[in-house]
């Protein structure tokens, strides 16, 4: 499945001000930071230790904030989120957003407040893996369209480090803070999501999740709506549980509700409901298997020629599908064949007496028994894949597209973790078509200069210098810093202060740091910086630096980075092409397969289970027989051959037909391999399903 944000590893900072010299109070931010602390480190959502969630109320002064911000930037963590209320103001020259604390004067905000692009300086060069800010003040749009410039449009799948951003308003509203209300509207909103579930039928909310439930709050109240902007698939983030006690008490509310709050003449019909879903997955049946197409536009061609009344039926296959490309980057058209064909015996068994609640007792159980069968059929138990199992399993899911070969050709080289989607075109001078070296450099250190820094400096473009043993190149650097002026990140354990008296002046800032681990491996940092400017010498030029107190973290550098330092950045092509496409969705795939491992042939394993089951699978078996005979049949094979083949071979022998009939082949010979957490999404997607349905009766 998608990642899941590890609570015990990661970190919250939650940042608010109600009381101000020269702007209005807002009582209720107080409540904000108090109820979203308890929410957050809530056993039943997130589980976030107390002590990892830092509560920073009142702070007066702008370097307050930036300093702890640094510190938690500074974190080897899963996730960090970053949450702040209050007034947010705009500077009318320049039209930059500007997070107000204690003593910030509506006059000078870019002098007295907290630039929004300071945070995103200090947040854009942290060690957690994902981020995920939340702004509850006034114009907080802003920040969306400064999180989503060029330079942080890197993107990747599942455990990448992604960014999410989730605002109040947009760009040119105020948000609303309801008179009398314990909350201000976006944050109560959010509370309530977070507090209460939503019926999504997953055990986790996502980013995702947590947008469009307070959007829909905030429409339904009449208040601002909510903007965001994400990498394309942290808003799948696992972040915390999904409170809703299931689909049970979902559909007894919506039992009782429907009646007195939806007219029945606009109520979905579970026939036409049923009818509908047969429809819409009827053109995904031809895309199935490995000579198919694009299986979601197969759906949305369909959608102009459907009968009204089957186009729910039509959206909930496209939610299913949707939900399975955005987790697993495979799978769509296997899920939707498999919830075509549960909710057909559902609607069977529903029309012929059973109850509603009987029915989705039985589905859930008869998922659980599926998906403990689905976890014997994996190689080896649940161990991570080799290089080989990972590169068939890819292939099997997307063919033989151009994206996908470029994924697996970085992963090849640094690691399913260490790989990276950008958008745009090929640069010039890669190492290799379409593939880009990343390298990063976190280590703890204490600033010798200037002596005065105190709160966290951001380098852009510096040069990065390594002195093992203190000495500098100054004849060097001083002929360097003629040509161009830039910062200079000097790593050495002490510093000449005549060397650096002569460097005053050309390298703005020149900010030296002294490593503080007990044994500090210099060779190792002058291999990371490189030799690229000056020979001889560990002279390196650095995308960003953020130098904190205690830490320091240099990103872009251009050495040669050990497997845990170094990423590569698949260029694949600009956002939206079909290149592009086909990379982030083999990225996903291969760092769902290296989490959950894999299986021999998931249509294979879906018509195994099931026929293992027998009457315990009883509503399931037709569905999971379905996406292998459709196969077959979409390879004009003869289906009965096939299934009578699997239905008495050896349980742990697979077998397939290929393409000129007749001749049977091992699937792990035949390098047919899918992902086992795809094969379960399968699963838990289909019966997640069965709950919109039963919402109809």
């Amino acid at each position: 499945m998608t990642d899941t944000a590890d609570p015990l590893q990661s970190m919250a900072v939650l940042i608010g001000n109600d009381v101000y010299e020269d702007l209005d109070r807002l009582p209720s931010v107080g409540n904000n930071l108090t109820d979203l602390a308890a929410a957050l480190c809530d056993t039943a959502t997130w589980g976030l230790p107390r002590e990892r969630c830092v509560v920073l109320p009142d702070k007066r002064e702008a370097a307050d904030v930036s300093t702890v911000l640094a510190e938690a930037a500074g974190e080897p963590l899963d996730t960090l989120l970053v949450y702040y209320a209050g007034h947010g103001l705009i500077h009318e020259g320049t039209g930059e957003l500007v997070l107000a604390t204690g003593r910030t004067n509506p006059e000078l905000p870019l002098l007295t407040g907290l630039r929004y692009s300071d945070v995103r300086d200090i947040l854009a060069v942290r060690r957690a893996r994902r981020l995920v800010v939340v702004l509850d003040c006034c114009y907080s749009g802003r920040a969306v369209g400064v999180m989503a410039d060029a330079s942080s449009l890197v993107m990747g799948q599942l455990g990448i480090e992604g960014t999410y951003v989730l605002s109040s308003t947009v760009s040119t509203l105020p948000s609303k803070a309801p008179v009398g209300h314990r909350h201000t509207a976006f944050t109560g909103g959010l509370l309530e999501v977070i507090g209460n579930g939503v019926p999504s039928g997953r055990p986790y909310l996502t980013p995702e999740d947590l947008f469009v439930y307070t959007r829909k709050i905030m429409i339904d109240r009449g208040w601002p709506r909510p903007a965001q902007c994400h990498e394309d698939t942290i808003r799948g983030l696992q972040l915390m549980r999904n409170p809703w006690s299931g689909a049970l008490r979902w559909l007894s509310q919506r039992r009782v509700t429907t009646g007195r709050d939806v007219a029945p003449e606009k109520r979905t019909d579970a026939s036409d409901l049923v009818v509908g879903i047969h429809v819409g997955v009827s053109a995904v049946r031809p895309e199935l298997g490995p000579v198919g197409g694009d299986s979601l536009a197969a759906l949305e061609a369909v959608v102009d020629k459907t009968v009204p009344r089957w186009l729910p039926g039509i959206e909930l296959v496209r939610d299913v599908m949707t939900d399975m490309r955005r987790d697993y980057g495979d799978g769509a058209a296997t899920a939707a064949v498999v919830a075509d064909e549960l909710l057909f015996a559902v609607h069977t068994a529903v029309r012929a007496g059973a109850r509603w609640q009987e029915v989705t007792d039985r589905v859930e159980e008869e998922a659980a028994a599926v998906l403990r069968r689905l976890d014997r059929q994996q190689l080896d138990g649940p161990r991570p894949p080799c290089p080989e199992e990972l590169d068939r399993a890819v292939s099997t899911a997307m063919g033989d597209l151009e994206g996908g070969k470029l994924v697996m050709s970085a992963i090849a080289r640094v690691g399913v973790d260490q790989v990276e989607i950008a958008a745009g075109t090929r640069a010039t001078a890669l190492p290799e078509p379409g593939l880009s070296v990343v390298s990063r450099l976190a280590l703890d250190a204490s600033v010798l200069v200037p002596n005065s820094a105190s709160r966290p400096l951001t380098l852009h473009e510096p040069y990065v210098l390594v002195a093992p043993e203190g000495k500098l190149p100054v004849e060097e650097l001083l002929a360097l810093g003629w040509l161009e002026r830039k910062p200079l990140l000097v790593i050495a354990p002490r510093v000449d202060v005549f060397a650096m008296g002569c460097l005053h002046g050309l390298f703005v800032p020149t900010v030296v740091v002294r490593p503080t681990d007990a044994v500090v491996d210099w060779d190792a940092l002058c291999t990371r910086t490189g030799h690229a400017l000056l020979t001889g010498h560990p002279l390196g030029l650095a995308a960003r630096a953020l130098v904190a107190p205690s830490s320091t973290v240099v990103t872009g550098l251009p050495g040669t980075a050990p497997p845990e330092g170094g990423r590569l950045r698949v260029y694949a092509g600009p956002a939206g092409s079909a290149a592009r496409t086909a990379a982030v969705r083999a990225l996903a795939v291969a760092r769902s397969a290296a989490r959950s491992g894999v299986l021999p042939g998931g249509g294979t394993g879906l018509y195994r289970a099931g026929q293992a089951l027998g009457a315990d699978a009883g509503l399931f078996r037709a569905a999971l027989a379905a996406p292998l005979r459709q196969i077959v049949r979409n390879a004009g094979q003869d289906q009965s051959r096939l299934t009578a083949l699997l239905d008495t071979g050896p349980a742990g022998v697979p077998t397939w037909s290929d393409g000129d009939g007749g001749a049977t082949a091992d699937l792990l010979d035949a390098g047919i391999l899918d992902v086992s957490a795809t094969v379960r999404g399968v699963v838990e997607n289909a019966a997640a399903a069965v709950s919109r349905y039963v919402a109809t009766l």
